[in-house]
């Protein structure tokens, strides 16, 4: 991101350039800064101009989340009373956002306070709450609202040839039995869609989510699967298979719980979590590997061992388990 382009959203949101600190660039640029003695979040997005609704709809939705007791990282509102800032740079849009920096801190494996059967209950907990209120909710604009699951376009061609296609042919296999899924107000609604162990703070027994870009109106039952794929990929205390399917289980059973004191899903959901699970490890994949450009000696050995095994699984039918699909 151009220091122009930092320096403008520091004025627009009135605090000093000069305290911004990079911290990650994935889906979009995020930065560190300090606002009267508090850290803060800057998010810079480079989108077109149309996606600023999408993100009045995603604000719109944390507000009422955190009106209504869910602990999220609160917008701020620009100089002159607005919730984004929008810049053209070299013909490309970028469209600026501002929260508070939420309290505490990530998960840490070797810390029993930040990971454990408290943390995943309480885990479970907040999704269920935001799952039963989202059934409540109604945007303010009716014209800013968050889009629908739909599939997933791969346009790299270097993924729809040689062993690459068996993925794709995966992907769109798992795609079609999510179309064919219910969408009735108890199974489907506005889910976080990435509330992983890097999107939510610990801070003495409470946790606060953020991160709701990806936000969109799915299954209740794929925002759980989403967890519990992150939560084994980073959370068992062994990289062998039985201990991550042990890990599995365990964690399901605890977040669950913590789940259904807010939200109840049927037997049916509980038994789609293995395939929407399949369905975020395959499009975990295809998200790291968007831009590839065709050349498997540019791969690491890991990424290389991921979709060898992939392939294997899925030639044999089988489905992936733990961190089976890791990149």
């Amino acid at each position: 991101m151009s220091q122009q382009l930092l320096h403008q959203a520091a004025a627009a949101f009135g605090f000093d350039a000069e305290t911004l600190v990079f911290l990650s660039n994935s889906s979009n640029e995020v930065y560190r800064f300090v606002k009267n003695n508090q850290p803060h979040i800057l998010r810079m997005s480079a989108k077109p101009a149309a996606y600023v609704k999408q993100i009045q709809a995603e604000i719109d939705w944390v507000y009422y989340l955190a009106l209504n007791g869910v602990r999220t990282s609160l917008p701020v509102h620009t100089s002159d009373g607005q919730l984004t800032a929008v810049y053209s740079q070299q013909e490309q849009c970028y469209i600026a956002t501002a929260f508070q920096m939420a309290p505490g801190c990530f998960f840490d494996k070797s810390d029993p306070q930040l990971w454990g059967p408290s943390i995943f209950r309480l885990w479970g907990e907040t999704m269920g709450r935001i799952h039963l209120l989202t059934k409540s909710y109604s945007p303010a604009d009716p014209a800013a609202r968050r889009s629908d699951w739909g599939r997933r376009r791969i346009t790299n061609p270097y993924l729809h040839q040689g062993r690459y296609r068996m993925l794709t042919d995966k992907l769109e296999a798992l795609e079609d039995v999510l179309s064919s899924l219910p969408r009735d107000t108890d199974s489907y609604g506005l889910i976080h869609n990435d509330f992983h162990p890097y999107n939510f703070h610990i801070d003495k027994g409470e946790l606060t989510v953020f991160d709701f870009d990806d936000s969109i109106y799915g299954w209740y039952a794929l925002d759980i699967a989403i967890a519990a794929v992150h939560a084994v990929w980073w959370g068992p205390p062994g990289k062998d298979r039985q201990s991550k399917n042990k890990f599995a289980a365990h964690f399901l059973n605890e977040f669950l719980t913590g789940y259904s004191l807010h939200h109840v899903l049927s037997a049916y959901w509980i038994q789609q979590l293995p395939m929407l699970m399949d369905y975020r490890n395959i499009c975990s994949y295809f998200w790291w590997l968007d831009a590839w450009n065709g050349d498997e000696s540019g791969l690491s050995e890991s990424q290389q061992a991921a979709i060898a095994h992939a392939v294997m699984l899925i030639s044999k039918g089988q489905r992936f388990e733990g961190c089976d699909f890791i990149l």
